[in-house]
């Protein structure tokens, strides 16, 4: 489960949509009964062992030997971590030579157990062996801006959202694709989603909005495609088999939920870091009023699609069967708007991304 980047903020009072109740327009909530998510264990520390001690996690995935994938940005390397949560192994390190990495964004797993990692300094994918962590290879097939937040399909193949330039028409614009691309090829196989917007590189803030905010997206282990535009007023959410071919598609009513002003400011402050860190350049951040209505989404081990609120202080799931029927919806206990979740086949993990303690750790989650 791919998540594009989302704001740091503190704990703060829900203004509207609970559980049961109404939203500021007067809009029912559909799905008010939630079970309630049952963390069973999680990994990290605040002093002590360094293994166990994260600098800024960026990513989280299982490998294909069911152990725990940790991607580190601010140590540039990936720990291991049996799914009992003993630790394994680290995998690379800080540089740029092969099979180093720079500032790592986001990793992933193929289906024959490679590790892929992406790393936008060095415009490549740096791939590791599954089996003993060892380095494979570079894929370094692109000018600039691989397809990011890859998501490991079935075989050789991954999802991923490719930026462009184009300026043929004589005025500058931006084109993401969320294709379907294979090992090893530069173009997708097939394309899921395409999106054009007016570039104005004097507002930067709006080209990163467009870069990291356009989509949220996820496969799984048959090739099955889901996403939704990221959105402060429309939940919707499409599928699609690995040709194409629209499986269903998930729409709902749901009250917009403002943000505070302290989230907002909490959003800037964190994105202009964020950022300037990234790239080098400043940016003057904009933060959105409203908050997102699909935060992330999922598939787990049973074929149910996960489709995360981004409206709620708890995290909320809505929990959907292969033909988009709603099964039941579910709540994580901790609160919090930086949750992220990765939820797949082989497990559910969860991580923040700004805890208040300063502490990040990676919970384990039962999956119901």
């Amino acid at each position: 489960m791919k998540w594009n980047m989302l704001p740091a903020v503190s704990i703060m009072t829900l203004l509207i949509v609970a559980c049961g109740q109404n939203g500021s327009n007067g809009i029912a909530d559909p799905w008010p009964d939630r079970m309630d998510l049952l963390v069973i264990d999680s990994i990290g520390i605040e002093s002590g062992d360094s293994n166990f001690v994260f600098g800024a996690i960026g990513d989280v995935c299982f490998g294909n030997q069911d152990e725990i994938l940790v991607l580190d940005q601010a140590g540039s390397h990936i720990r291991a971590f049996s799914k009992s949560g003993d630790f394994l192994s680290r995998i690379s390190r800080s540089g740029s030579g092969p099979g180093e990495l720079s500032l790592p964004l986001s990793l992933s797993c193929l289906e024959d157990g490679r590790i892929f990692v992406l790393d936008p300094m060095s415009n490549s994918y740096e791939v590791f062996h599954g089996s003993d962590y060892s380095f494979s290879e570079e894929v370094a097939l692109w000018g600039n801006n691989p397809p990011m937040d890859p998501c490991g399909l079935d075989g050789e193949y991954y999802l991923g959202l490719k930026f462009e330039m184009d300026q043929s028409n004589g005025s500058l614009t931006g084109i993401s694709t969320l294709g379907r691309f294979r090992m090893g090829e530069a173009e997708p196989q097939v394309i899921y989603y395409r999106g054009e917007f007016p570039v104005d590189l004097s507002d930067f803030d709006i080209l990163v909005k467009n870069m990291l905010r356009s989509l949220v997206f996820t496969g799984d282990r048959s090739g099955r495609v889901f996403f939704s535009e990221m959105s402060t007023h429309s939940y919707d959410v499409l599928a699609f088999e690995s040709d194409g071919t629209e499986l269903f598609r998930i729409t709902t009513d749901l009250s917009p939920v403002s943000r505070t002003t302290e989230e907002m400011e909490e959003e800037k402050a964190y994105m202009e870091h964020w950022v300037s860190r990234m790239s080098g350049i400043p940016i003057e951040w904009n933060a959105e009023p409203f908050r997102w209505m699909v935060a992330g989404l999922g598939v787990d081990g049973q074929e149910r699609l996960w489709v995360q609120r981004g409206t709620e202080l708890k995290p909320v799931f809505d929990v959907f069967d292969m033909t988009g029927e709603h099964l039941f919806s579910a709540r994580f206990p901790m609160e919090g708007l930086s949750w992220k979740f990765h939820i797949e086949s082989r497990g559910m993990l969860a991580w923040e991304e700004d805890p208040e303690s300063g502490v990040q750790k990676v919970y384990m989650i039962e999956e119901p």
